[in-house]
Formats: C-alpha cells, sequence, structure tokens
C-alpha cells in the first residue's frame, strides 16, 4: 500500500474510533450533528441569555446544582483564566474554591508556545494552584504535548524520526521527549538572493513531519523549507491549533497559530491534521489520563469555535465566560444562523467570568 493509502486507511479507522484529525470546526461539527449533540438533548433558544434554554446565566443556585453533578472541570486558559501575564479578577479564588471542593481540574489550552511543565509554573505563579514536585503538569494538556503523543503514534516503528518545527523550543522539547528530533527552531532568513538559492538551501534527512504551532520567527524561508519537506512522500503536516488571534490584556490581540498553518496549507495544497481544540483528539489525551466521565465533566471557556464546539462534541456541559475572545452577540448571531454547525456553538451557561462562580462555591 502507498504512503497515500496507508494514510487514508488510519484516518478511516481513527474516525471509526470516534476521533476527528482533520479541520476541527465545521468538520467536528458535522460529526455532532450526526451522532446527536454528543447524546445530550440540547434545547433551542430564541435569544442568548434567555432562562428557558441554551446559553442561560449561570446564576449561584444554577452553578450550586451545576457543580452537585460534576466531577471534573476543563478550562482553557488565555482568556478564561488569564490574560497575558495578569489573572482575571477572583479567577484564582475560584479555582481554589472548586479545589476545596473536591471538584478534579483540568486545564485545556491551545497555545504551544509552553511545555505542561511551564503551564503548570504559570498557574502556580498566579495564584492557581496545582500539584508540585513529580506531579509538576499532569492537569496540563496543551498543544505541545498532545502534539508529541499524536506524532508518537503516527510515527511508531520509524526510525530516529525528525520534525521540522515552525514554533517554539517548548513544542520542540515535548517532542523530543518522545523521541522525535526537532529541526528548524528559531530565526531563518532568506538564504541567497532569489528563488533558485532558496531553493538550494540544505534540507535535513529522515524529517517525517512538519509541525505548525505558535512562531514568532515564521519566515518566507521557513514557508520555502516546509513546502520542500511535505514534497516529500509520507510526510505528516500537523497543525497545534487554527486559532485565528491571541488575546492579550487591556483589549489587545495578535495574530494566532491558525494564520500560519493556513499559510503552510496554501502553500503545499493539503490540509494539516489539528491537535487543538476542538479536534476531539486533544480529548482523548485528557480522558484517557484523567478517565473521564463526560456527564460529569463541565468545559468552560471563552471561544465558541473552540472550547464551546469541543464541549459539544464530547457530550459535556459547556460554560462561555465573556472574558476573552467571544461575545453574547456572537452566541445570538449562531444560534440564528441557518448553519447547522454554527449554531451547534452554543454553550449551556455563561458567566461574565470564572469569577461569578465564587458565590455558589462560598454559600
Amino acid at each position: 500500500m502507498s504512503a497515500a493509502g496507508a494514510g487514508r486507511a488510519w484516518r478511516r479507522a481513527a474516525a471509526r474510533r470516534g476521533r476527528w484529525w482533520r479541520r476541527p470546526a465545521a468538520a467536528a461539527a458535522a460529526a455532532v450533528v450526526a451522532r446527536g449533540g454528543g447524546g445530550r438533548q440540547r434545547a433551542t433558544m430564541a435569544e442568548a441569555g434567555g432562562d428557558d434554554a441554551r446559553c442561560v446565566r449561570l446564576s449561584a443556585e444554577r452553578a450550586q446544582t451545576l457543580l452537585a453533578e460534576v466531577d471534573t472541570l476543563l478550562f482553557d486558559c488565555d482568556g478564561v483564566l488569564w490574560r497575558g501575564e495578569t489573572a482575571v479578577p477572583g479567577a484564582p479564588e475560584a479555582l481554589t474554591a472548586l479545589r476545596t471542593r473536591g471538584k478534579r481540574l483540568g486545564f485545556i489550552t491551545n497555545n504551544s508556545s509552553k511545555t505542561r511543565e511551564a503551564y503548570a509554573e504559570k498557574l502556580q505563579r498566579l495564584g492557581f494552584g496545582g500539584p508540585a514536585g513529580s506531579g509538576t503538569g499532569l492537569e496540563v494538556f496543551g498543544t505541545a504535548y498532545c502534539t508529541a503523543l499524536y506524532l508518537r503514534q503516527r510515527l511508531a516503528g520509524a526510525r530516529a524520526p525528525k520534525a521540522y518545527v515552525l514554533g517554539s523550543a517548548a513544542l520542540a522539547t515535548e517532542l523530543e521527549a518522545v523521541g522525535i528530533t526537532s529541526v528548524g527552531v528559531g530565526p531563518e532568513p532568506l538564504q541567497g538572493d532569489g528563488p533558485d538559492a532558496w531553493l538550494d538551501a540544505p534540507l535535513e534527512p529522515d524529517v517525517r513531519a512538519v509541525v505548525v504551532g505558535f512562531d514568532p520567527h515564521f519566515s518566507y524561508m521557513k514557508l520555502t523549507k516546509a513546502l520542500r519537506y511535505l514534497q516529500q512522500p509520507g510526510c505528516l503536516l500537523v497543525g497545534t491549533n487554527m486559532d485565528n488571534r491571541l488575546p492579550l490584556e487591556n483589549d489587545r490581540f495578535i495574530a494566532g497559530t491558525g494564520c500560519l498553518v493556513r499559510a503552510v496549507e496554501m502553500a503545499a495544497q493539503r490540509q494539516a491534521d489539528i491537535i487543538g481544540k476542538p479536534s476531539r483528539f486533544i480529548f482523548d489525551c485528557v480522558s484517557q489520563e484523567y478517565g473521564i466521565n463526560p456527564e460529569r465533566t463541565v468545559m468552560v471557556g471563552d471561544r465558541l469555535d473552540t472550547d464551546i464546539l469541543l464541549g459539544v462534541t464530547c457530550g459535556l456541559k459547556t460554560i462561555l465566560t465573556l472574558t476573552g475572545v467571544s461575545t453574547l452577540g456572537d452566541v445570538k448571531s449562531n444560534q440564528e444562523s441557518d448553519c447547522v454547525s454554527k449554531r451547534k456553538m452554543v454553550p449551556d451557561f455563561y458567566v461574565d467570568s470564572i469569577a461569578d462562580l465564587l458565590p455558589a462555591l462560598q454559600g
């Protein structure tokens, strides 16, 4: 069987196991429709924020009822717990109270610029707690870590595999921890004065995958090299996530990894396998390590097309917090859309901030 045929067979087998490796939003949402919305009946609403339907404001009374029904809460990080280096006011206290109540916490982030240990350190530094010592990082499931798990599966049996990484040193560290050598991290200016020179630049042997994460050193030379590697038989194209922008302090944003993935996809004329939310793969990583019961799990996030869609896809309860990217206007637009995929990107509940959970936890 050819490499392309083997890849198609592998993806068909993965799909039968209930995983989505391809484009997250449209494909995953369509699959949810086919599977009945993750196995839970979800009412429609006439207007975002209505009391008798989805996207209900999570009052203290409702929060007490919800928390009595769940064991595990999964949180996005950027825009939910913090913006840049500043914690959302009241968020550390809310998570401390959840831990005191015996709730299990997990952190699912599309950000590939930190190792899971580095994320754990940030959680502790900003007052969110978490295990230390040998358990450091076990609550964190970032796309750098989960990309490494994915490539370990896909490249099993390959001798001394390498990956061309358009991403951070943290992403390279996670790959190398599972035996995949990384090349390409850091600045890479144009070599020579024209296309012939650019195409003559040497390539590393045994590169089996091109991995696109958040890369502030993204350049035309890197894009050209990525294209050349992807023209080699059997070379995988993997994107850590498709987020279009990242929230910072003071309502500022920067371009996200999805912009870089799109550039490589266009050049290579192929689609990347996407690891991060709303791909089911990242939830499978959490589920396998945590042993999660979806019916007793909540996904808390600030983005409808990643956090909330992941929750819907996987049959979780969902809470949208308004401290990040998505707004109630976005929810209403999705609910009123003629697009079935968009109508699935509606949360069960919303809060202005996860600090809104405090009254229920302190009562």
